[in-house]
């Protein structure tokens, strides 16, 4: 797999050379097997996940200090989250697959990721003793080579590697307890959700799906499947039918928020990839109309390309332009955010977001709120949402925008906010206006 371990390696480094911001962008697996297209992909999002940890671990070991150069510093995190957090990997894989992609300090990488193991035990790990002890699983243990902070938000931060500020900005918002459970989701892998199309049986399309080899398992919603095991959803007939589209519980919750019957106009206001425009689509039927717009053409294309597979191109039109639309019943205005309640699916966020980075989104966030009450009828609901779950752009951004004298007149309807938790789902906020 010396192949997968070289794409994560490529990507990653684009990443430290700020050749490149999106993960996923960077990361090429072309040519590669399936196999080890999912090993790379498994690298790269787990290195990111882990890196504050990674390089606390490093730090403490590299007495020398860390190197400069970003293959190798790349090479040795690479290293390190195999050797602490791949289940069952061997050791002399982690370790000379990995040495193997530096082209020099050979000795030194393949020296500390030599002690790296030693640290490695086969016993449970203390929870009382979390700043000394990390759990990799419920036999095994690392004994930290240099202990976590006292503080818990500093301590989380680097165990979660998640900006300081953010989980400080957490225990202020939602306390401890909270405050634990968040930061421990953002490291969590994310469990992929397919929902199902209105027109076919969850039960007939989980059974199309195992017979080509697709494990799934039902969610709390009843037309959501989680991704549980065996080979790719996206290659199996089932998806080439378009039976389904992969969607995140919370995301799904503010679509279905949307108040919309059979026959309804609707506008998406913000709609690429067009998962939640699809879910507005299939309820406001072949009598109704969605119109889907998003400003960057490219994610138009997806949109377009999303509402081709699932057959639904007679209900929804994507538009590139706001201006001549009718006034709509229902207004989704899913806008652009911090990201906050998604720093696990959205690994390279944590690289960027900054305390200054709600303040800076919010004109936008008021733009397209007002705009959203705008292309509603009077009578009609404007759902807003956002993938964060920070205050400042979900309740206070709302009642600003209420509060605006330039605002049409709005009731506040129901509102709520989704904290992430491992496995269950994604974090999120939507809130219900009605226009008078």
């Amino acid at each position: 797999m010396s192949s997968a371990r070289g794409a994560a390696l490529r990507a990653l480094v684009a990443l430290e050379r700020g050749e490149s911001d999106r993960l996923r962008e960077a990361l090429q697996t072309k040519g590669l097997e399936p196999r080890d297209q999912a090993f790379a992909f498994e690298l790269a999002h787990g290195v990111m996940r882990r890196q504050e940890l990674l390089d606390h671990v490093l730090t403490a070991l590299a007495h020398r200090g860390l190197p400069k150069d970003p293959a190798l510093m790349v090479a040795l995190r690479l290293g390190a989250y195999q050797l602490l957090f791949v289940p069952g990997m061997p050791t002399h894989a982690a370790v000379h697959e990995t040495v193997e992609l530096v082209r020099g300090n050979k000795g030194f990488a393949n020296a500390i990721l030599r002690t790296i193991t030693k640290g490695i035990l086969d016993r449970a790990a203390d929870p009382a003793s979390f700043r000394t002890e990390l759990a990799l699983s419920p036999t095994r243990m690392f004994r930290l080579p240099a202990p976590l902070p006292d503080d818990e938000a500093a301590a989380l931060a680097i165990l979660h590697s998640l900006p300081e500020f953010l989980v400080v900005r957490w225990r202020e918002h939602f306390g401890d307890e909270a405050m634990r459970t968040v930061a421990a989701a953002a490291t969590a892998t994310p469990a992929v959700w397919l929902r199902i199309g209105a027109a076919f049986a969850v039960a007939d399309v989980a059974a199309a799906l195992l017979a080509a080899g697709v494990e799934t398992a039902p969610g709390e919603h009843p037309r959501l499947l989680r991704w549980s095991g065996g080979t790719s959803p996206f290659t199996s007939p089932p998806f080439q039918a378009g039976q389904f589209v992969v969607q995140d519980p919370t995301a799904f919750a503010a679509a279905e928020a949307v108040p919309c019957k059979p026959g309804d106009t609707v506008i998406d206001l913000c709609a690429a990839p067009g998962t939640k425009t699809t879910a507005l689509a299939e309820r406001v039927g072949t009598n109704g109309v969605v119109f889907a717009y998003d400003n960057d053409g490219h994610r138009r294309l997806r949109i377009s390309e999303n509402v081709a597979r699932l057959g639904l191109g007679s209900v929804v039109r994507v538009v590139d332009t706001t201006a001549n639309l009718p006034a709509a019943d229902a207004v989704l205005a899913d806008v652009p955010c911090s990201n906050s309640g998604v720093l696990a699916r959205r690994v390279e966020v944590r690289t960027r977001i900054t305390a200054e980075t709600f303040g800076e989104l919010a004109p936008l966030q008021r733009r397209l709120l007002q705009q959203a009450i705008a292309l509603c009828k009077p009578g009609g609901t404007v759902v807003y949402s956002t993938c964060s779950i920070d205050r400042e752009e979900n309740e206070d951004l709302v009642a600003a925008v209420l509060a605006d004298p330039n605002t049409p007149r709005c009731e506040r309807g129901l509102s709520r906010l989704t904290l992430p938790r491992a496995g269950a789902g994604d974090g999120g906020f939507y809130a219900l206006l009605r226009r008078s």
